[in-house]
Parts: C-alpha cells; sequence; structure tokens
C-alpha cells in the first residue's frame, strides 16, 4: 500500500493550528492539487514547499502524493540565495509559498516518471558542517521508520503531541507529523519561542525535542509527558540527569536513514552520549580511531534512496549496502554510546590527532575543544570556567565565551558546529 493509501484509510487526521483550533487538510489538499495541475506539474516532477509548519504544509504534503509529486520542504527562514540554491541542487520544477500559491521555476527535469523510483520527500542534510545536500527518501523509508517508531512509543488515536520541531527536517517530519498523521495524535505545532509556556498550559502527551528545548522545561512538565523522543543533538550532562525521572527516551538517527536508527527505553538515561539500539535496521561498527571505538554502519529498509546530485541519485550506501555514517561509537551490551564525529577528529601541528567528545565529557556541556592545526588544543568556556582544568593532551587555558558567541555555532537542531566555532574563534 502506498503512502497516499495509507493516509486516506486513516479515519481522521487530527490537526490543530496553532492557536488549538481543527483544521481540515483534506479539503485544503484538494484545492492545491487542482492548483498543481493548473500550472502543468505532473508526476515524477519535484516542489520545493517554502511554508511553516501548519496545516497548509500537510496539505500540500497530501496534494503531492495524490499527484505523484515530490515534496521538497525548505525552511521559510533560509535567506533568498540559499532557498534558490536549495531549489536548483533538488531540482524542483516548482514552488510553493506561503502567500503566493505555486510558481513554475527553471526547466529542471525529474530523473523518472516510474512512481517506483519518485522519491516521497527530498530532505536536507542539516548543513553544519558545509553546503546542506539533498537527500531523497522513499515512502517505504518513511512508513518503515514511522511504523517501527510508533510500535515502540504506541500512542493511541487522540493522544495529544504538541510540537515544535521544524517539518522541514527529517526529524520533526517523519517522527512528529508523519507518524501522527498515520496513527491519528492529535497534532498542535507552534513556534519554538513560545513553546514551553504552551505546553505548561496545555500538556501534550508525547513530546519530540532536541536537548536544547529540554533545558527550557520545568522538569515538573517533563515528568508529566507519557513518552516521546529527544534527539537532533547529544544528550549529556545535566539535561540527561534531568531527564531520568521522565519516561522520554532517547533516540538516533540521520537524514540519510528517514531518519529513526535506534530507540533507548523509557527512562534510560543512564549514560551520557547515549544512542540506543538498532530499531528496524541493521547496526554495527566499522573501524575507527581506536581498538574499542569505531564507525556506525547502518542497513536496512530505513535507507534513503540517494543524494540529488546533478538531478541523478547517488547511493548513501557502500556497494555491500551498508551507509557509513561518519559518526563514533562504542558498543556494549546496552547499546551504542555516541564518541564523537569522525569529521570531528582534529590534529594539532605535530601531527597528534585529538577525538574532543570524550575529553569533553567530563565538563557537562561547558566546554568545547578546537585546535586544527595549531601547536595546542583551545578550550572554549560556556557559562562558567571549570577550576583546576586539565586535559590529557597539550592545550591552552579556557577561553570563556559570551552566549551570542553560542547561538552563532548552534544549528538549527541544536548541535554546536565545532568548525563554526574554530572558523569564529580565530577569526575574531
Amino acid at each position: 500500500m502506498t503512502l497516499g493509501d495509507r493516509l486516506t484509510t486513516v479515519g481522521e487526521l487530527r490537526v490543530l493550528s496553532a492557536d488549538g483550533v481543527p483544521a481540515d487538510p483534506w479539503r485544503q489538499a484538494a484545492s492545491i492539487g487542482r492548483e498543481l495541475a493548473r500550472t502543468g506539474l505532473r508526476r515524477g516532477d519535484r516542489l520545493a514547499v517554502v511554508l511553516p509548519n501548519g496545516s497548509e504544509f500537510i496539505a500540500t504534503f497530501l496534494a503531492c502524493l495524490q499527484h505523484d509529486i515530490t515534496f521538497v520542504p525548505v525552511n521559510p527562514a533560509l535567506s533568498k540565495d540559499e532557498l534558490g540554491r536549495r531549489g536548483r541542487a533538488a531540482g524542483v520544477s516548482g514552488i510553493w509559498s506561503a502567500g503566493e500559491g505555486v510558481r513554475r521555476v527553471g526547466t529542471q527535469k525529474a530523473a523518472s516518471s516510474n512512481s517506483s523510483c519518485i522519491p516521497a520527500v527530498i530532505f536536507f542534510t542539516s548543513g553544519s558542517e558545509g553546503n546542506a545536500q539533498p537527500v531523497a527518501v522513499s515512502e517505504q523509508a518513511l512508513m518503515h521508520v514511522a511504523d517501527t517508531h510508533h510500535q515502540a512509543l504506541g500512542y493511541a488515536p487522540g493522544d495529544s503531541i504538541v510540537g515544535f520541531l521544524p517539518w522541514s527536517h527529517a526529524f520533526g517530519f517523519t517522527l512528529e507529523l508523519l507518524m501522527a498523521l498515520l496513527y491519528e495524535g492529535a497534532l498542535r505545532s507552534v513556534s519554538a519561542s513560545v513553546f514551553p509556556e504552551v505546553l505548561q498550559a496545555s500538556p501534550g502527551d508525547f513530546l519530540f525535542t532536541v536537548p536544547r528545548m529540554v533545558e527550557r522545561l520545568p522538569d515538573a512538565t517533563l515528568r508529566r509527558l507519557r513518552g516521546g523522543i529527544v534527539g537532533g543533538a547529544p544528550v549529556r550532562g545535566h539535561v540527561r540527569k534531568r531527564l531520568e525521572a521522565t519516561q522520554l527516551r532517547v533516540g538516533y538517527g540521520q537524514t540519510e536513514c528517514a531518519p529513526g536508527v535506534s530507540l533507548g527505553e523509557a527512562g534510560e538515561w543512564r549514560f551520557d552520549d547515549f544512542l540506543g539500539r538498532p530499531l528496524g535496521c541493521e547496526v554495527a561498527l566499522g573501524p575507527g580511531p581506536s581498538e574499542d571505538v569505531g564507525e556506525l554502519l547502518v542497513r536496512g529498509p530505513n535507507l534513503a534512496m540517494g543524494y540529488v546530485e546533478d538531478n541523478q541519485l547517488v547511493p548513501v550506501v557502500s556497494a555491500d549496502g551498508w551507509r557509513v555514517t561518519g559518526d563514533l561509537a562504542t558498543s556494549s551490551a546496552d547499546g551504542f554510546v555516541f564518541q564523537g564525529r569522525k569529521d570531528e577528529l582534529f590534529k594539532l601541528d605535530n601531527g597528534r590527532m585529538v577525538n574532543p567528545i570524550p575529553l569533553e565529557l567530563p565538563f557537562d556541556g561547558r566546554i568545547l575543544l578546537i585546535g586544527e592545526g595549531r601547536e595546542a588544543v583551545q578550550p572554549l568556556a560556556r557559562g562558567e570556567t571549570p577550576p583546576a582544568f586539565t586535559l590529557p593532551v597539550p592545550h591552552l587555558q579556557p577561553r570563556l565565551m559570551p552566549e551570542a558567541f553560542w547561538d552563532a555555532c548552534t544549528t538549527v537542531t541544536g548541535k554546536v558546529s565545532r568548525r563554526r566555532a574554530q572558523v569564529l574563534f580565530y577569526q575574531a
């Protein structure tokens, strides 16, 4: 059964506006579908959708499914230049934006009009370490991730999901939005700026969030939740300790995995940077920088169709079907524990390799290490400088950085980009 067929058999799409008013995305989808057809968009075309979370976003997605048009969600907060770059990279032939409807752009041609080869969605990677890449994801991968994660979470029709995650990203799209549509969760999305106040006033049952938002939520609010997932960035220190008294779970994934790879149990927060156990796919450790640290490999039906490059799909997997994630981890009977990104390893000017993540863990998120190509590691401190600071590698004394610096280094998913921090620090 196709994703569109499944959604038409759902008893009710329980969608609320930001103000809590019920919406009817199916009625809106019919009107949008007629407008897409009038504009000349057809099966196999790709539509950039520049909309905030809401019923129009959902309705446009439903219309694309009905017409076999690939849905390409793009964050409306991006600059005009970046919106144009992403549209060209994804090979879109139309753009739907708030207040303007649809317009044709360019002369791009989709790779195939065969329904089985048409991506359901093209997401963009976070772009935290360079240009965001377009990733084509199939209906089957999206449904697989939504189904396996719902089986673990087990919420019932009508259970409340109050969220803020941007649906233009895979985490928010698949696990907050699509799973709610398929399993009749009562979904309400609000702005991140007002989310803590809204959640306290109208408590939800399930929450999908990043660690940075957890810091803004009171313990009482977190404990009232019946379940949900914290992902998008490593969970450590005081955030992890606060979550021990909740029913939330850690989740790990990548855009190229639609995005779900692994999940912890409810309330399982014993380790910093815990990633959980594989869910609906295989996970293994390949060669890494040391005997006990390897690179995470993923294989399964959650994997994307490919990166979109020059209007072709370039596989996200190697010839043996495994995806090399670039994430480093250790393995135990309890699951996997994150040990940093392979591309975050850096060398000092004497050739010594530094893996910063394990060195940062004891400092509870207050220290970020940089120093690529330098004589010694430069620790950057947040909030306060730890007393009696020392590291087992050559290092300078910590530099306390203002909060504006950390804001400039933080991606939309809440990760602090080491590369951005290094560039900004040494440019200053």
